[in-house]
């Protein structure tokens, strides 16, 4: 049997138990769902909770009265919101939308933050109230959005346009924060629609997701790179307390002012050392080295050079000496001479030569001419 009514009086006892109540315009009827199928349920709903109950009825005997017991419960309507949840959420993940590859860390320190949220919410001010409190000097740029109904899609789609155009300027977020209050599945619909989370996933910078109380979740929660489980944890997230960064700053400070004084103790450590080189107490004892180790080479230097003239002088009488043995003119000075014809041809056999030629006859003192005859 199903049967469809809003919640009060829901207690979960401490034993597991779900008591509660189902009404409507007419009747109330006492229910209870046994801790077996309480277990099961996503989460414990709340009074004004519109629902849909599976059970049977039976007597509540010490009472004398008919109680519901549910097997099953479910919010009014959520079967088809469910279904295309889970189909989106299905697609979304298949392009990896989700993966956590995407996601980026928040800034350690961040100077401005952009809140898309309505502007007559207490999101707003619980948003607010913690910035104030634990970073005043955060700048807190609003950013206007309706964050149900009709206009929720198209306006969450367009406040995150305005923050990506800001990409690259002076007025550029460090960080985003999308927040509303809690509510029901239809409440939350608008940061389950496909355009938004692609909005979300899209923005270029690190975005948080605050959407809901801590027991709810969204699609956007996914697209997200961070999560918060309220409006409130989510500025938390993005504001480090004034006195913990004071006290960051001064401990930097001391540290800094020790490091400092001990660069500054070893640098005259240093300049005393050098101080006491002899380079730098005799600054001409290095040049005067110089100048001996040069007049040293060069004194080698001429010796060596020296040395290479004898022996090539040597070697160079060496070959005279050798030429001057095979000069023709020296064989020619022990009364020897050159016969030749008139062209310059040398006359080596006698039977080169006919009557009448004429010949060269080359002495060594001079050259004569004569006449062959037979």
């Amino acid at each position: 049997m199903l049967v469809e009514g809003e919640l009060s009086s829901s207690k979960l006892h401490s034993s597991g138990h779900f008591y509660f109540s189902l009404k409507d315009e007419g009747a109330v009827v006492s229910s209870v769902m046994w801790r077996n199928a309480a277990s099961r349920l996503p989460k414990i709903p709340r009074d004004g909770d519109r629902v849909v109950v599976s059970g049977r009825i039976t007597v509540y005997e010490p009472r004398g009265s008919y109680q519901l017991v549910a097997s099953m419960m479910k919010p009014a309507g959520q079967g088809d919101l469910q279904a295309r949840l889970e189909e989106l959420r299905r697609k979304l993940t298949a392009e990896g939308l989700f993966d956590a590859e995407r996601k980026r860390d928040l800034p350690a320190y961040p100077f401005k933050v952009a809140v898309v949220t309505s502007p007559t919410g207490a999101v707003l001010h619980d948003i607010w109230h913690v910035l104030s409190r634990r970073a005043p000097h955060l700048e807190l740029m609003l950013v206007p959005a309706p964050v149900q109904g009709a206009e929720a899609i198209p306006g969450l789609v367009a406040a995150l346009g305005r923050i990506a155009l800001l990409e690259g300027s002076q007025d550029a977020s460090d960080v985003v924060i999308v927040a509303r209050g809690g509510g029901s599945l239809e409440d939350l619909w608008a940061f389950n629609e496909e355009a938004v989370v692609r909005a979300v996933a899209a923005c270029p910078f690190p975005i948080i997701s605050a959407v809901g109380h801590e027991t709810d979740t969204t699609l956007c929660d996914f697209a997200a790179d961070v999560r918060a489980p309220t409006p409130s944890a989510a500025a938390e997230l993005v504001s480090e307390e004034r006195e913990v960064l004071l006290a960051m700053l001064s401990d930097h400070l001391d540290r800094s002012g020790d490091a400092l004084l001990r660069m500054v103790e070893r640098r005259r450590e240093r300049l005393e050392w050098m101080a006491k080189r002899p380079c730098l107490l005799r600054p001409e004892q290095p040049i005067e080295r110089a100048n001996q180790t040069i007049d040293l080479l060069s004194d080698r230097m001429e010796r060596a050079q020296a040395r290479v003239t004898e022996r090539a002088q040597a070697r160079l009488v060496n070959i005279a000496g050798r030429l001057e043995a095979l000069s023709p003119l020296k064989v020619l000075s022990r009364g020897y001479a050159a016969i030749s014809t008139e062209s310059g041809k040398v006359v080596v056999n006698a039977s080169d030569l006919a009557a009448g030629d004429k010949v060269k006859i080359a002495f060594a003192d001079a050259t004569r001419t004569a006449t062959i005859e037979a």
